[in-house]
């Protein structure tokens, strides 16, 4: 509770700041009419008010949650408050850096020009037209980016190939393929189903030996997962399909009328996985072989930092294990394999999901950036510790806001060598 008190204040403030600061600059840099006056209530003051009440609303009914459409509302209310907010933001950032500008020119003395030099031929622009004019083409790109991440971003599927070479890799497994794919939130798709089903295609394309699935095929509750048979089923690979739960899968983000009642979701949930045609592993270990030689692939239930989870026993999990050369373990938050596997098992590879890169960064020719570098130390892509690798998949699906923002949804494709 304390938490959602602290983040619906967060969100008020922000809307406070935002749009009174917007209001003065709008009442000093355009003229006053009855239009304008008209247009500086609507989006000044009746818009943050909606989103205030709606925010409250969601705040105290968030736990109380009996349906999945409640997360289509609570992500349409996100996606018009980025839409809304992130131009005025990015408008009076803009406009507090030309106005410092101005302010540190104006300390300075500047040569005054010949009538020659100044001799103009073409039509004067004013100081308060051309601020206005250049803070709506500054404001204009925030909104396209978000409306282009919410009706195309989301739903732009990609593939990544990732070569790993190890040792210690039984030779008959040299060239294995893995398919990695993590994050499904099946509940957020909702009508727009039929672009998650462009996946089938992409996947087996590749001819896969396993896929691997890390985790959230829900946003909480087995009603998700209903009429998705068919699609799931259409995956293929050689040696199987191999899933763990991750933290949205337990039910935990409602207040269940009863114990009961909360049991028969997870057990829909855990049904769901074998109809997909996956076997779930919740804290055991199989062996996958190919001729006459053998590796481990471990699965522990989500295991993850405060607030998160942690059900996983990686203990119970790798139990039987010992003997195996090679190692692969599924964990749906990367953060599991700092505090427990790097440097404390002989797990080679661990496969983990969770971040979805925020939905939000930048990634561009080497450069990579997102918000969630600040939340996980290991939040995108491979990572190395000696000999023992991580990958992180961004996932398929989206959570929060419906946008994907420069982190498009993820299908990785790892190839063994040794």
């Amino acid at each position: 509770m304390k938490f959602k008190i602290v983040a619906f204040l967060a969100i008020l403030i922000i809307l406070v700041c935002v749009d009174l600061l917007s209001f003065l600059i709008f009442k000093k840099e355009v003229k006053q009419t009855s239009i304008t006056k008209n247009l500086a209530r609507l989006f000044f003051g009746i818009v943050p008010l909606v989103f205030g009440i709606a925010y409250f609303y969601l705040t105290i009914q968030i736990r109380e949650i009996s349906s999945p459409d409640f997360y289509h509302y609570f992500m349409v209310i996100n996606g018009a408050f980025l839409l809304l907010y992130m131009p005025k933001f990015f408008y009076l950032l803009y406009y507090g850096l030309f106005m410092l500008i101005d302010w540190a020119f104006s300390h300075y003395k500047v040569k005054k020009a010949s009538l020659e030099q100044t001799t103009i031929r073409y039509p004067r622009i004013s100081r308060k037209k051309f601020v206005s004019q250049v803070g709506i083409i500054f404001a204009t790109a925030p909104f396209i980016s978000v409306l282009f991440g919410m009706v195309k971003g989301r739903f732009s599927f990609f593939t990544k190939h990732q070569k790993i070479k190890y040792p210690n890799l039984p030779n008959n497994f040299s060239g294995f393929k893995i398919i990695h794919i993590s994050d499904i939130h099946l509940g957020s798709f909702a009508s727009n189903y039929q672009k998650l089903e462009g996946i089938v295609d992409i996947i087996n394309k590749e001819n896969a030996d396993v896929i691997f699935f890390t985790g959230d095929l829900v946003n909480n509750f087995a009603e998700e997962t209903h009429g998705w048979e068919s699609m799931f089923q259409q995956l293929k690979a050689k040696s199987g399909k191999f899933s763990v739960l991750g933290n949205h899968d337990y039910g935990d983000y409602s207040n269940w009328p009863s114990e009961a009642a909360k049991q028969e979701n997870f057990q829909g949930i855990l049904d769901a996985h074998k109809k997909f045609g996956f076997r779930l592993l919740k804290d055991e270990s199989v062996a996958l072989s190919i001729g006459d030689q053998e590796i481990a692939i471990t699965g522990v239930e989500n295991w993850g930092q405060a607030p998160f989870p942690q059900y996983g026993d990686l203990q119970q999990a790798k139990k039987g294990t010992e003997h195996f050369d090679f190692k692969i373990l599924l964990s749906h938050d990367p953060d599991h394999w700092e505090a427990e596997v790097v440097g404390q098992t002989s797990y080679d590879l661990t496969l983990a999901g969770h971040t979805h890169g925020m939905q939000f960064g930048i990634n561009w020719k080497g450069f990579k950036w997102s918000p969630a570098k600040y939340k996980f130390k290991h939040w995108d892509g491979l990572y190395k510790n000696k000999d023992q690798y991580l990958y992180v998949n961004r996932g398929l699906g989206y959570l929060g806001m419906p946008a994907r923002i420069g982190m498009a949804p993820e299908i990785t494709v790892i190839e063994l060598n040794s």
